[in-house]
Order: C-alpha cells, then structure tokens, then sequence
C-alpha cells in the first residue's frame, strides 16, 4: 500500500526547501512528513474505505473485507509513525538553531522557507486501490504568504510564467495589477506602478520603480530589459519601499528570483519553435557535487527569431527581432546545519538587436488650431520628399537633390501598407550583461545573518537612422558603459516574542559612462539644410550650381560628434522594520531608513572627426577651438584671422571655384565674388547648426540626507481575514545634471502615501480576495521637463536679441502629483482542475501643479514657453487596468493531463507621449495569450501549443507625424519540455 501527497506548491518553493543546509533541511522534510501523515491517516476512514470498495462492484465481498482489514491496518500503522515523527521533530527542534528568521515579504532564500501544511484535502481513488492520491483544495501556497504580508502586494509562480512562454518584463507585469511596461528599446523601456515612473533615457536619475533580481538590487531599470529564464516567482509590490532592505523605490519593486540549487538531481529542458522563425531553448540542470555539502544548479536560454516587420532595405534583417544567449550558474554551498553560501554568476554576450527605427510616417496636420501653417519654411520630412506650401500659398515642390533616387514620399509614408521599414543603418544595438553575487547566510542565536556582495556590468550601443535610405544620419545613436558594486548586511531575529525586527546596511557604488553620438553622411547637408540654405546652394546657385552641391556634400560629410556623460553615485544607507505584537491580532509595524547620497556628473561635447568639410569649420564653439576661418554669415572675412585661418580659407577658394593661390594669405579667398562667398557662407551655416553646441567638460555635484519610513497598524480577525493601514514616506535621490554645458541639478522626489487594505480567504481558502485603496502625494515629481536654456539665454542677451530667454527640455521637477485608487488581487479554486485568476485596478495620476510643461506639437504656435499640464492625468496611466487568467487542468488516461490557461491584460485609454500631444492617445487596449497542452502526471513530458496576443491587438496612438507600431503582433508556436 502507498500513500502520495500531491504536490500543491510551487515548484520552487520545494526546491528552495531542498536548498537549505542539510540539518535544517532534514527537520523541514520531517515536518513535511508528519503533516502527510495526518492527512493520510485523518482520510483513511471506514467510510472513506467502504466508499472505495463501493465502486468495485465486480469484486466478491471476501476481497472487499481484506480492503477494509488491509487500509484498517495501515491507518493504525501510519497513526504510530505520526507519534514517533513528533517526537523525533521534538527533538531535532531542541537541537536545531532554526532558520525561523523568515522575511514575511517574500520567498525566503536557502534555509528560511517555512514548511507549506494543506488546509483542505481530498481523496482521489486510483484504479489501484493500493495508491491513494491526497490532493489540496486551497489558494495557492504563494497567496498564502501574501495573506500575512502587510502591503499592496502581488505575486506571479515561475511556473505560471512557463506556461505561456513568458520570459520578459512586458509579459509579466501584464499579469500583476497596477504595473506597466512602457515599451521602448533595450537602454529606453521602463517600468511604472500605479501611473508612476514613465520615462526615457535618462541614467542620471533613479528609477521609480525599483527592480531587485535575485537578491541584487538594480541601478538602472535597463538591467533586467533582457529575456528571464528558471524563475522562481516574481513578486510586484506597490508604494514607496526602503525600509525592508536593497536599493530604496519611490513607487514600487519588481523581485525576480531564479529557482535555487537543490541536493536532489534535477534536469529540465524546453524547446520552442514558431512563427517568424522562433527558436528558444531553456536548459536548467543541478544536483549535489557532495552529498550535504556542496549542490549545483546551472540554466541557459538561448531566445533566437525574426521581427515581424521587415527591412526594406535589406531584408536580411528586420525589426525586434531577438538575438539573446544567456547562462547562469550557482552554487551552494552548506558546511555546517546553521550556515549556507550561494555564489552566482550569469553572463549575457554581445548580440546585435534592430530595434530603434520601427516608425511609420504619415502627413503632419496642414495648420494649427488658429489657422496658420504647422511647416512655412520646409523644414520637415515630408517638406523635403513631397514639398510644402508657404504663408503665400505658394507651393515648393521636393527637393530635387532626393529626386530619382529609388526612394519617393509615397515610400516614406507607405511604411504602415507595406509593413515594412525603409532605411540604411542596420547596425541595431548590441547589449552585453553580466554579474556575480555571493549570499551567505547564518543562523546563529535565535538569529539570521545575512550577506549578499555583488558586482554587475551593463553594455549598450545603439546605431540610430533617421527613417530613409539615403546617406544622411550615420554612426549616431548612444551608448552606455554601467558598472555597479552592492554590498548588504541584515540581521533578523526568529519570530515569535513581542518585537520581532529586522534591520541592516546597503551600499552601492555605480560608475556610468554614457555617449551620445552624431554622424553625417553624404546626404546630410542637402536634407538638414533650412529651405533658404538648399535654395542657395541649390536651386537658386545658377552658374555656381555645381560649386554649391559639393558644398552642400561636403558641408557634413563624414563628421562625427561625441558626448559624454560620466555618473559616479555612492550611496549608503542605514535601515531597519520591525512588528510589535500588542496582542494575538493587532500589531504595528514601524520602520526607518536613512540614506546618504553622493553623486557627481560630468559632461562634454566635441567634434571627435572633421570629415570632408573640416576645412568648413567655425572658428570656435563655446570655448572648444575647432581651427576654421573667421567670416561672416555671408562669406565675407571678418575679424582677425591668422595667416593659417587665411590660407584656409583659400584652399577653400579653390576647391570648389579654383582660386589662384598666391603667396599673400587670403587673396584668393577674396577673389571670389560676393555670390561665390555667399554660398561657403552657407555651407559653413548649414555646419555649425548640425554641430550645435559643443562644450569643455562641465561638472555637478549632488548632496544629500534621505529618509525612508513607514507605519503600518494590523489588526487579524481571525485566520481568514488580516486587515492594514500603512503610512509610507519615501524619498527618491535628486541628479547631479549638466543642461547644454551649465549645472542644472534636480530636487529629490517626496512621496507621502497612505493605504488601507484587507487580506481574505473565503470558502475554506479556495478563494482570495485582496484588496486595498491607496492616495499618494509626491512633491518635486522627477519628469521631462521645459526649463530655460542659460547658455543660449546669455548669448541672446549679449547680441542684444528681444525677447532672448530661450528654453529647451530638461530632466526637472513638476511641482506636484497626487495618485489614489483601489487594487484588487484574487484568486478563486472552483475545483482541484480549475482556477481563475483577477487583477485589478483603478487608478487616477493627476498633476496638481504643473506650469511649466513643454508645449506638444500642435501647440507650438502658442507664444508663451510654457503651458499648465495642472490637472491632466500623467502619460502612461491608464484609470482601469485588469488581469484576468484561468487554468484547467484534467487528467485522462491514468497517466496523462489535459491542461490549458489563458491571461488577458486590459488596459483603459492613456496618452502614451511625455508632452501629453492630442496626438498621442491610445485607445483601450487588451492582450490575451494563451496555451493548451497535454502533459504527463508526472510533469516528466509536456507538449502545448501557445498563442501570444491571440487576437493580434495593434493598437496605437495616430502621432503627430508618425507612430510606433506594436513589435508583437499574434504568434504561435510549440513547445515541448521535459524533466528527469
């Protein structure tokens, strides 16, 4: 006779108890067994019994009564061994020093996860009657812990996220409440909680949301923009956060934790091939190296496939497509029965991804809301390719230097019908990403110390195009050199008294070399040219034409500009969280962090090659020498110029009208006629503004004290009901930040948030419901921002220009924000096969006081350099969002199960732009993916098609001139796993 307890939790969960040192190990498995035990030995009635033979009908009635007599004589066996297992549990208890010292928050790492007991059980008869299957009917064991943690919370299993496919941070915030991935490219994705933390390339400023992988706390939100694979779980909290330990968060965390070696050997492996040549395979293999001593596990992914939209120009390539190889390795390594250290490595290669250019282009609007013209002087695209018409009505044809080419404005604009792209630079960005961790852990006198070091580095380079293929943008785009250090120590007591606590140190050291990079190519001058320029040079050079084109050429040819940001931060910061017990159900919880920061930022820009035209050069731009001649807007010389500086300028006389060079400096030069200077006036126009402002290296310097705290009431009615009410102060880091050369730094972000929530099981557990209101304040919200342009303002006002304060956009501070709304978390168990999963949110971020926007496009005909956005939601926050997902699963066969599961995100209509255009509202929205599958009852095979964005949701803002495709549209695939 065998009796088998059925797995209810989490895969990682058990590999996570597998993972602890081998004494504690030991006691966890034994409590494990006496709970099977009881079960197995509460179940096993006489009435369960006659039940059973009831429906052997074909079976005399000697052969049920030896049943009876046989599963009788068991359960009196089992009944024994239950009392001899809690006196052995008894006593390991006395000698063991326990592990007890267990962070409610999240899943535990090696040797502090608490034993998982089932709440309802069922038997399930086999056709042998010999094999008795006790299966839970309850939550799933990871809302459990949710029930008791006190906080707006969710929480995602590794294997849910197997399932269907999921491996990226878009895919698995679309399964928690309240969280979204705000797609971009690798180094310009984000994350946003609760309508907070949309933004861009910004490295200098902390995320709002914080991302935590494995015990490591991530500087930039760019780190985990990469494919996860061997998850554990993924936990998603909401508020501010600091006060538990890692890198403090204005607005949320997102934890990711890999499954964790294990003693017992394990092997998985998947592979999944599909639409657009898909190819990913997932390897995870571990076990023990010395039995009790030292355990392994290592995993890998490799994530090959095509993007769905193609590259006109060569078709060898197309956009997002993924080009991903990651490994990872851990040890584990336990000594002693109250000590263990796990040390990890991961790497991710070099691979080229082409992501930035997936943009479609349309026609711009005609006119502005008062009637005059959106483009007078030409200066757009679809000005240069199709033509425009001026305040007179007078119509300007295209510029016939990008005439005849191959490429016209109905390919420009015919990108959405084709459904392709259609440009040269196919370089893409290569992303590099690696780090190492070593966590110790020890229980030592009713206490948990603990220990993480870890060091991880981050590569990105992008190569950018400006949307045709002709030879016009080359060589630009950015990149980013990032290196971190993190060093924690905690310390947690077991609990169990009246105060239970937990407090430690965090420090972080990070170093950020980024680079912003122009090049120009051939065709560069002739499409960056204002209308006046091109004419000049141009349509208007008459005899001089041929001298004006290779002007126009050489004017940008091959020139290359470079700047470079360099970020130092060194934080450090004291934290501690504990619970006072009153009584039995109220408790409060107080905590406290104090953060200092130092940071310091330097930034240059300079012309790094002259290419052709160097010879076209300004004399100077901000200080940075550059060697040009001295000359007026029309050509004429001016000023002092060098007997160089002159014999520069007649080299230049001479290549392209062939001036006589003499020996007196700068008579051939002023042999040209006024026309022929007028044009090398011009070219040397059309250069300077390209090469914009270049400057020596600039420095800032950030200083500061922060405080993160939090207080938070409990009160426990009883076993199935836990309520909260939670104050939460948090302060996010100001920047050290230079603007067009002049220090310009950002205040720190203050958050103020107060919730109130309820925690429940309903229907004996087989129902949870959580739910919680939320209002956050935040002073000084970090954001893109208008701000005046002090260099360019200085430089207006001493040439005597009306009016001269001038703006640009600006990493800043908006005044104030104010979020509030509900969350809701549930999950409903209808049946032992069948499950539902809902999310929920509704959620208003509202600027209270922002004056000093930037103008969207179609208000740029307005006069003031502000608007007031104060009462317009944020961009990226929808008012609803909802999850809702289920799962069925149905054995047949005796050996094998029919699964299938669904997950469908909703999200309600937002402005998906930074200046909150008209033209940037996204519909309603929703992406539903799927799977169905058939498995063995053993999980040793599964096969299952899958189905991501079923129902091909290509939902997009219209754009002021041009939008962003959804990268994903449906897809389908197969994938077969396997385990040993």
């Amino acid at each position: 006779m065998k009796y088998q307890l059925a797995e209810d939790s989490s895969d990682g969960i058990n590999r996570q108890q597998e993972a602890m040192p081998p004494a504690l190990n030991r006691r966890r498995k034994l409590s494990a067994c006496v709970a099977a035990a009881i079960v197995g030995a509460s179940l096993i009635s006489a009435q369960d019994v006659q039940a059973a033979s009831s429906k052997k009908k074909s079976r005399n009635k000697t052969s049920s009564q030896n049943a009876v007599n046989e599963l009788q004589a068991e359960n009196a066996r089992l009944r024994a061994q239950v009392e001899q297992l809690l006196s052995a549990q008894r006593g390991a208890g006395a000698s063991a020093s326990g592990a007890q010292a267990v962070d409610s928050t999240v899943p535990a790492t090696a040797g502090t996860e608490p034993a998982e007991v089932v709440a309802k059980e069922e038997v399930e008869e086999t056709k042998d009657l010999g094999e008795v299957v006790v299966r839970a009917r309850r939550s799933p064991p990871l809302l459990d812990k949710l029930h008791n943690v006190e906080k707006s919370e969710s929480i995602i299993s590794g294997k849910d996220l197997d399932k269907q496919l999921v491996q990226d941070l878009g895919g698995i915030t679309r399964r928690a409440s309240n969280v979204q991935f705000n797609q971009n490219n690798t180094r310009g994705a984000s994350l946003s909680i609760r309508g907070v933390g949309k933004r861009s390339f910004t490295e200098t400023q902390d995320p709002s949301v914080g991302i935590t992988v494995d015990n490591v706390s991530y500087g930039l939100s760019q780190l985990a923009n990469f494919s996860f694979y061997d998850v554990d779980n993924v936990i998603v909290t909401r508020g501010p956060r600091g006060t538990e330990g890692g890198l403090s968060a204005s607005s949320g965390k997102v934890i990711v934790r890999s499954r964790a070696p294990s003693f017992s050997p394990t092997a998985d492996l998947s592979v999944a091939y599909g639409e657009r040549e898909t190819l990913i395979l997932k390897g995870a293999m571990g076990g023990p190296v010395v039995d009790d001593l030292l355990a392994w596990r290592g995993s890998f992914i490799v994530d090959k496939a095509r993007g769905y939209y193609e590259q006109e120009y060569d078709r060898n390539y197309s956009l997002y497509n993924r080009d991903r190889l990651s490994g990872r390795l851990q040890l584990l390594f336990t000594p002693t029965s109250n000590f263990s250290a796990k040390i990890m490595a991961d790497f991710e290669p070099k691979q080229p991804q082409l992501q930035n250019g997936l943009t479609f282009y349309h026609f711009q609007p005609f006119r502005f809301a008062n009637g005059t013209l959106t483009d007078p002087n030409g200066t757009s695209a679809t000005a240069k390719l199709y033509g425009f018409s001026n305040v007179n009505n007078v119509f300007t044809g295209p510029r016939p230097y990008f005439l005849n080419r191959g490429f016209t404005f109905a390919d420009y604009v015919g990108g959405e019908q084709r459904g392709t792209v259609w440009f040269d630079e196919n370089k893409g960005q290569t992303v590099n990403n690696q780090g190492a961790s070593l966590q110790a852990d020890w229980n030592v006198a009713n206490h948990l110390l603990s220990s993480n070091t870890a060091v991880r580095e981050y590569r990105f380079d992008a190569h950018n195009d400006e949307g045709t293929p002709f030879n016009i943008s080359v060589d630009g785009g950015g990149g980013v050199q990032y290196s971190q250090y993190t060093q924690e120590f905690k310390i947690q007591n077991n609990p169990g008294g009246f105060f239970d606590y937990k407090a430690g140190l965090f420090g972080i050291k990070t170093h950020d070399n980024i680079t912003s990079k122009a090049g120009w190519g051939s065709d560069a001058g002739a499409w960056f040219a204002t209308n006046a320029q091109y004419n000049t040079l141009d349509r208007n050079a008459g005899v001089n034409r041929g001298a004006g084109l290779a002007l126009l050429k050489d004017s940008l040819q091959d020139a290359r500009r470079k700047g470079d940001t360099k970020v130092d931060t060194l934080s450090g910061a004291v934290f501690g969280e504990g619970e006072l017990h009153f009584t039995d159900k109220f408790s409060v919880i107080p905590g406290l962090r104090v953060t200092r920061e130092h940071r310091e930022t330097e930034d240059r820009v300079l012309l790094t090659h002259n290419g052709v035209g160097g010879a076209l050069n300004p004399v100077a731009i901000r200080g940075v020498a550059l060697g040009g001649f001295n000359s007026a807007a029309n050509g004429n010389l001016q000023g002092a110029n060098s007997t160089a500086q002159l014999q520069l300028a007649d080299s230049v006389a001479n290549r392209y009208f062939g001036a006589a060079v003499t020996n007196a400096p700068g008579t051939a030069y002023n042999s040209l006629t006024a026309a022929q200077k007028n044009l090398i006036g011009t070219a040397k126009t059309v250069r300077a503004q390209q090469i914009g402002q270049l400057y020596n290296p600039v420095q800032s310097g950030y200083n500061d004290v922060l405080f993160t705290s939090q207080l938070t009431p409990t009160y426990k009615f009883n076993e199935n009901l836990n309520s909260y009410f939670s104050w939460q102060h948090g302060e996010k880091s100001g920047s050290a930040l230079n603007v067009n050369g002049v220090s310009s730094n950002v205040k720190p972000e203050i958050t103020d948030a107060f919730e109130l929530g309820l925690k429940s099981f309903w229907l004996d557990k087989a129902l949870a419901i959580n739910i919680d209101a939320f209002v956050m304040d935040i002073k000084n919200y970090q954001q893109t921002v208008q701000v005046v342009d002090q260099f360019t303002t200085d430089i207006n006002t001493a040439n005597g220009i009306a009016n001269p304060t001038a703006y640009t956009s600006a990493q800043g501070n908006v005044k104030k924000v104010r979020v509030h709304g509900v969350e809701l978390d549930s999950f409903f168990t209808v049946t032992p096969e069948l499950a539902f999963r809902f999310n929920g949110a509704y959620n208003i971020a509202k600027y209270i006081d922002y004056k000093n926007a930037a103008k969207p496009e179609e208000l740029a005909y307005l006069p003031d350099p502000y608007v007031d956005f104060s009462g317009r939601i944020l961009p990226g926050a929808s008012k609803w969002s909802f999850v809702v997902g289920a799962d069925y699963n149905r054995p047949f066969y005796d050996k094998y199960v029919f699964h299938t599961s669904f997950t469908t995100s909703f999200q309600s209509g937002y402005n998906n732009t930074d200046n909150l255009s008209s033209y940037g509202w996204l519909k309603s929205t929703s992406l539903t993916d799927a799977a169905i599958g058939v498995s063995t009852r053993n999980n040793m095979f599964d096969i299952s098609l899958i189905a991501k964005n079923l129902f091909d949701n290509r939902t997009h803002e219209q754009g002021w001139n041009s939008y962003n495709p959804n990268p994903y549209p449906v897809w389908y695939g197969i994938q077969l796993s396997g385990k040993i």
